[in-house]
């Protein structure tokens, strides 16, 4: 058994997905309720149409965002089966933070599949009036990126740095446009990569103020209770407070805010974590880990 009073949870955010992203959950007992609950949310069902060639369908931002929860849902309970650890501290990288609150008892599944619906429905709206893109950089600083970036925009490009992923890795979200002005004004610092990211839409930047607005409405109808232990904020790094209105504020905030994941692991080290643990697909956050603190332990928990 894991050690509880170390432990911390996170659960990835979409960027990772693929068709294939559920092929090691499908035979967990709760995968065709919960399955079930997805499908109706989304009109259709993903893994037929991914049977019929249709694998396009899980860059769509209501799928991705979905199927994400869904994988680390079921990864949840095949975790506590397979240890009986419970953490001490939950986080998330964007839609993963309200699997984080998932795993805190705050909502149940089909809130949480209804809550993330409803935000990707805004944000899909926001994308439809201006439609954006997102940049992978790596291999830079912050500083000279955040000065590229308001470089662009003093020339009307749109764009700002989205996510802090770890020291060097970064990404950009704006209008399609400035993402390729963003492309070619990059080259002139040499970047050891930079790769778009397979979404269609500029999340975590102050294109996505409406959806905020709009999101932040919704939440005050859910019903969300108290959590079970502290959830890491992606816009400030600290603890998600537990005031309902400032708590709904800062759900909604990071729709149009950066993700600040290099703070929220620095919160959780802080707070005496030395095991982080990944629980969904992928291994995108325990990569990033390795890069933010090699003293503690960071690893992946998914059935592949």
């Amino acid at each position: 058994m894991l050690n509880e009073d170390l432990v911390a949870l996170v659960f990835p955010g979409q960027g990772a997905h693929s068709p294939q992203m559920l092929d090691g959950v499908r035979h967990l007992p709760n995968f065709a309720t919960r399955y079930a609950v997805v499908t109706d949310a989304l009109g259709c069902s993903p893994l037929s149409e991914f049977a019929a060639g249709h694998t396009e369908l899980v860059n769509e931002n209501r799928v991705a965002a979905l199927l994400t929860v869904l994988a680390s849902s079921l990864a949840l309970d095949l975790f506590h089966d397979a240890t009986g650890a419970r953490a001490a501290f939950t986080g998330g990288y964007s839609v993963g933070q309200w699997t984080a609150l998932y795993a805190t008892g705050a909502l149940t599944f089909e809130q949480l599949v209804a809550v993330v619906a409803a935000r990707s429905a805004f944000m899909d709206a926001c994308s439809a009036r201006t439609p954006g893109a997102m940049l992978a950089v790596i291999g830079l600083k912050l500083e000279p990126l955040e000065s590229l970036c308001i470089r662009l925009r003093d020339t009307g490009h749109r764009v700002w740095v989205s996510n802090h992923n770890c020291v060097g890795q970064y990404s950009l979200g704006g209008t399609i446009s400035a993402i390729e002005a963003a492309e070619v004004a990059l080259l002139e610092l040499s970047p050891r990569k930079v790769v778009r990211i397979p979404v269609a839409m500029a999340g975590h930047t102050p294109l996505m103020a409406t959806a905020n607005t709009q999101f932040q409405a919704f939440l005050t109808s859910v019903p969300l209770a108290p959590v079970s232990v502290p959830v890491v904020d992606n816009v400030t790094g600290a603890f998600l407070p537990s005031d309902r209105d400032a708590l709904c504020r800062q759900l909604a905030d990071q729709l149009d805010h950066p993700v600040r994941w290099d703070a929220c692991i620095r919160t959780l080290v802080s707070r005496g974590s030395r095991r982080v643990v990944e629980i969904g697909y992928g291994n995108v956050l325990t990569k990033f880990g390795f890069f933010l603190d090699r003293s503690v332990e960071h690893r992946a928990f998914y059935v592949n």
